[in-house]
């Protein structure tokens, strides 16, 4: 029970560590259910390093013969270990089923250290197990058996394994601007991605009560600005029911140096004096951004807020900001995510912009639709196929994936030569030389093929009279 309960603190820590741009998700969605704001994932991540160390001393106590405790308290802890174990996940995979395509990239992508495990253990088992067969047949079957599980990985490889030549690395759209040093939605976000030198910017795009288009991704100011502050009775008005005068009134900044939401404040990515900085930082309008963009030359991806039909501009909203972006000269670097039923309003207003396609990685189009509707962009989630990144390039079209933080589901996609990622983490990723952990198909061949010498010589039976793999072989 001790071994089943540190593999799953283990597997639970990978995951999570991993996954730091969810985590912030998950808080939030506990946070809500339970009315207690706490940092959920912190305490889940602690009691599972406590777990772990627990089940390895045990496990450390029971080799050298002595006693770990009484065996109910064991089974106690444990038996409550795995409860939450699949509890929480069964809860997060019914709140985002994205997560289990997550699950799956990830030990694909480091199934090196997966494999070795599984074979180690397989020749674990076949060592005690062979020791205690008499018939000849049954150690060759244990034999090939082992030589079958050693074989696939040699055909099927791991994901960090590159067969040929490594694609071109991945252009960075930075989501919300550079938005784990500067405050989303920002100008200094926007400025501070830009200077990375990011192939493009994503955004939120609402507009105000009296048709101002502006930057926020909530439908409420309350987040991200101290409306609480400056219009403590409207916390829970919708963003787009505020005027552009009372907009300018608040700061978009100030929560960011408060909460510091990803450390990097705390870690010295930012500096004070940027910090400082934030503290002034306003609601931007949509021209000042794309001021921006024009003056780098940089690719604009946005996502637009439609206001509810009672908005004095629910109407014009779309042609509102058509008209901005061609106004601004920016039409031809623009990606406009528009549905079927709005390329032609998009195509009379701004023939040069580039239609694309937001789908579902779950339930693709085929390729074919969507270059005949017109579209020359795919825009996914990062659960999307490698084989469905590939047909869609095959067919012309420019594949991006969001959102995109980790460095490992980074090198995964660089690996399957996607286009473009939007991702938070922009300042990391752009320094990246080279994909995580990858290993060519010939030094992979050399480290798997120690591993299966390693397992050969684990599976040697502990009989004395060495009968047992090598025995049978000796034969």
């Amino acid at each position: 029970m001790d071994w089943i309960v540190f593999l799953h603190a283990f597997v639970f820590l990978a995951f999570w560590l991993t996954n730091l741009s969810f985590q912030q998700a998950v808080n939030e969605f506990l946070s809500d259910t339970t009315g207690l704001p706490l940092p959920y994932l912190l305490i889940f991540i602690i009691f599972t390093a406590l777990i772990g160390l627990w089940s390895a001393i045990h496990l450390g106590l029971k080799k050298y013969g002595r006693k770990a405790g009484p065996a109910w308290l064991s089974r106690l802890v444990s038996g409550f270990y795995l409860l939450f174990f699949y509890g929480s996940f069964i809860v997060l995979f019914l709140k985002n089923p994205l997560q289990v395509a997550r699950l799956g990239q990830f030990v694909q992508y480091f199934r090196l250290f997966v494999d070795a495990a599984l074979l180690l253990v397989a020749a674990w088992g076949l060592q005690n197990w062979l020791g205690r067969q008499t018939k000849l047949w049954k150690k060759w079957l244990a034999a090939g058996l082992l030589v079958f599980l050693w074989l696939v990985p040699v055909f099927w490889t791991p994901g960090a394994v590159l067969r040929g030549l490594l694609p071109e690395k991945p252009l960075l759209i930075a989501h919300r601007g550079a938005s784990m040093l500067a405050p989303e939605n920002t100008l200094a976000s926007m400025q501070k991605a830009a200077d990375l030198g990011v192939y493009g910017l994503e955004t939120d795009i609402s507009i105000s009560w009296d048709g101002i288009l502006f930057l926020m991704h909530d439908s409420t100011l309350v987040r991200t600005t101290n409306v609480a502050e400056i219009f403590p009775q409207r916390i829970k008005d919708s963003a787009d029911s505020f005027t552009w005068n009372e907009l300018a009134q608040l700061n978009a900044g100030q929560w960011f140096v408060d909460q510091d939401p990803f450390g990097t404040i705390g870690s010295g990515l930012v500096s004070p004096e940027q910090a400082a900085s934030y503290h002034r930082e306003p609601v931007p309008a949509l021209a000042d951004v794309l001021a921006i963009l024009q003056a780098n030359n940089l690719r604009f991806v946005y996502d637009l807020r439609i206001p509810s039909a009672d908005h004095p501009f629910a109407n014009q909203t779309l042609n509102l900001c058509l008209a901005e972006i061609r106004t601004s000269g920016a039409a031809a670097s623009t990606w406009i995510l528009v549905g079927p039923k709005d390329i032609h309003v998009v195509r009379a207003a701004l023939p040069q912009a580039i239609l694309s396609a937001g789908i579902d990685y779950s339930r693709t189009p085929a390729p074919q639709e969507l270059v005949a509707a017109g579209y020359q962009v795919v825009n996914s989630e990062f659960g999307l196929s490698n084989g469905m990144i590939q047909a869609y390039q095959r067919s012309g079209l420019w594949v991006n994936l969001w959102t995109v933080d980790e460095p490992w589901q980074y090198s995964r996609l660089w690996h399957s030569g996607a286009d473009s990622v939007t991702s938070n983490n922009v300042h990391i990723l752009a320094g990246m030389t080279q994909p995580v952990m990858t290993l060519s198909y010939s030094v992979y061949l050399v480290v798997w093929g120690l591993a299966g010498i390693m397992a050969a010589v684990l599976a040697r039976s502990r009989l004395k009279s060495g009968e047992g793999i090598y025995g049978v072989l000796r034969k």
